[in-house]
């Protein structure tokens, strides 16, 4: 596990404030400690490896751990990170902000798998005026990032729809019977990597059955993924 030797500071952009660190591989982080809930760094953790399985663009993305000798060297108001095992993102030089003038410049394919997997895994945090995406815009390079609402049981599909960044190309693909198909089987596919970043997930951060306080459970994340099993409720719009 990598060690954290330096925390710079608040980042300062998204809601979920993550702490810029330093690893000891001299690389900068985004660092989620105890300053989030254990919820959203399982959400992180479990969301950013089935992204990856499904072919998403996404940091690299680890756990790491904050020494109790490193914070106690911490300023106070930067305490809240917390010792102990974090997940942590990395920080990509020559980025910015995803801005909603950048939209058509994003390839329609990208769009729409992630609109798809944003709906699949229950992740309505990607509005128009908070995407959680970032953009380098030579290249016209989108990285996305913040996967901490997923699973989420008050998801409502029709805010989803009407405020998702890209919201547009959700009809591309609900309109057509060989895209839901495609799209249903990508999913199966990716769905394969669970067990495994379940497994890898530090002791304590996710409940083993039902949900409470807050908690995150694996039953309810199987019953949100497993929806790319049964034609009827993964398409449904209530």
């Amino acid at each position: 596990m990598l060690e954290i030797v330096e925390i710079t500071g608040l980042s300062e952009q998204g809601k979920s404030k993550p702490y810029l660190c330093r690893g000891e591989d001299e690389r900068l982080y985004y660092v989620k400690g105890q300053n989030a809930t254990s919820s959203s760094r399982c959400r992180e953790w479990i969301v950013g490896h089935l992204a990856r399985a499904f072919g998403l663009p996404v940091p690299p993305f680890c756990l790491v751990n904050v020494s109790p000798e490193l914070l106690a060297e911490t300023p106070d108001e930067w305490q809240n990170i917390g010792a102990g095992v974090a997940f942590a993102s990395a920080k990509q030089d020559g980025y910015q902000w995803f801005e909603l003038g950048f939209v058509d410049s994003v390839e329609r394919q990208l769009r729409r798998d992630l609109v798809m997997f944003d709906w699949w895994v229950r992740n309505q945090d990607r509005e128009e005026n908070n995407t959680n995406l970032l953009w380098e815009s030579v290249s016209k390079s989108l990285l996305v990032i913040d996967f901490d609402t997923s699973f989420d049981e008050s998801f409502f599909p029709t805010f989803f729809l009407n405020y998702h960044v890209f919201s547009r190309d959700w009809e591309d693909v609900s309109g057509d019977c060989l895209l839901r198909a495609d799209y249903q089987q990508r999913f199966s596919t990716a769905l394969a990597v669970l067990n495994e970043a379940c497994d890898n997930l530090p002791l304590g951060w996710m409940n083993g059955s039902t949900s409470s306080d807050g908690e995150l459970s694996l039953d309810v994340v199987r019953t949100v993924l497993g929806r790319c099993e049964t034609h009827d409720q993964l398409w449904r719009v209530e």
